[in-house]
Formats: structure tokens, sequence, C-alpha cells
């Protein structure tokens, strides 16, 4: 009986280390024992976009004030949502929502 849970436990320990490296099989790039640490594979790349939709999507882009900054490896600055809020708004909000105890620090 210990032969058998030894068995059972050895598959599901085997079948949790090797499960990231299965997913890992669904990308273009895979881990190699290697200098480099993975190998390209192009053709195992799937997109469901078409080249036009993708060459609109880059001539948007580049129309952007920022591209010259994200096209050297600098990140694309993030979208305002909305109005800004005052230093002041900004602490009252935090102080309450410590107080609420949806953050887990800070003075109460």
């Amino acid at each position: 009986m210990q032969k058998r849970s030894f068995i059972a436990l050895t598959i599901v320990i085997g079948s949790a280390v090797s499960a990231p490296l299965a997913a890992s099989a669904a990308s273009e790039y895979h881990p190699a024992p290697t200098e480099a640490g993975v190998t390209y594979h192009p053709d195992h790349m799937s997109s469901n976009r078409t080249r036009a939709q993708v060459v609109a999507e880059t001539n948007a882009a580049r129309k952007h004030p920022f591209w010259r900054f994200a096209s050297v490896g600098a990140p694309w600055p993030a979208a305002k949502t909305g109005p800004g809020r005052s230093r002041d708004e900004v602490y009252r909000e935090t102080v309450e929502a410590m107080r609420a105890g949806t953050i887990p620090s800070g003075e109460k």
C-alpha cells in the first residue's frame, strides 16, 4: 500500500512540474539548455490579426507624440482616465481606506 501511494505521489509531482513546460510550448520561444536559454520557432506563433490590421495599428501608434521615445524602449505612457485629484483628496481617500480596513496598514 505504501508503494502505491509513493507511485501516485510521484505521478502528481511529475505532472505538476511538467505542466508549465507544456504551457510554454504554445509560444514561439522554448527553453533550451544553451547559453541563450531559449530557442526561437517562428512557425509556432499564432495570431488572429491580419497584416493589414497590424500595419494600421503601427501607423496609428507612429502618429502618437510619444512614439519616438517608445520606439527606443521607453515605457508607453498610461492614458489619463479622468480629471486629476488634489493631494488633499488623495490623502483623505487613503486615510478612509485605511480606517475601513481595505488597506492593510496605517493609522486607525
